[in-house]
């Protein structure tokens, strides 16, 4: 069985009560941007892109670094047992719960984290110095999140790596 990576939990955001309730505290509507905006939006930019309009009207609709930490997301994974403690690493502080697999030598975890811990891991898991099969779950943990609409690696600078992975680098 080679490593496997499902996103199975997201955020789920009550829209009409937010926005009715911050609309009333607030006297204004936040997601004046988000609705007028002319490409896909994930609930999860639509959502901090509100709560960034909330100090500063001019926020533009984004994944604002610094509010990454408001929305957290839960990924299951599968790899070899002795693979397993080094994804972990890369989760450092990412709470989880491990256990071996029906499969002979593969483990399953789920890994819980806000955004901004899954930016740090996928960072740690696509460098260079990681494992292969390390490299690859974590390619796969990234595509995961991009094609969400989740791309907080856009900054990154990306480049091909041994074994026709992707390597990222934080600038």
């Amino acid at each position: 069985m080679p490593s496997h990576a499902v996103l199975i939990q997201r955020p789920s955001i009550d829209f009409t009560q937010f926005l009715g309730s911050s609309h009333e505290m607030f006297g204004k509507t936040l997601s004046a941007k988000v609705d007028a905006s002319h490409r896909k939006l994930s609930d999860t930019e639509r959502f901090l892109s509100c709560l960034a309009t909330i100090q500063d009207d001019d926020a533009p609709v984004s994944l604002p670094p610094h509010l990454l930490t408001h929305v957290s997301f839960s990924v299951l994974v599968a790899i070899s047992e002795r693979e397993m403690l080094d994804v972990l690493s890369c989760c450092a502080g990412m709470p989880f719960v491990v256990e071996d697999t029906v499969a002979r030598g593969i483990q399953a975890a789920v890994i819980t984290g806000s955004l901004a811990d899954w930016r740090v891991a996928v960072l740690s898991g696509c460098r260079l110095e990681a494992q292969l099969s390390v490299r690859e779950l974590f390619n796969r943990i990234l595509s995961i999140f991009e094609a969400a609409c989740l791309d907080v690696w856009a900054d990154c600078r990306r480049k091909e790596g041994p074994g026709s992975t992707l390597l990222l680098e934080d600038q």
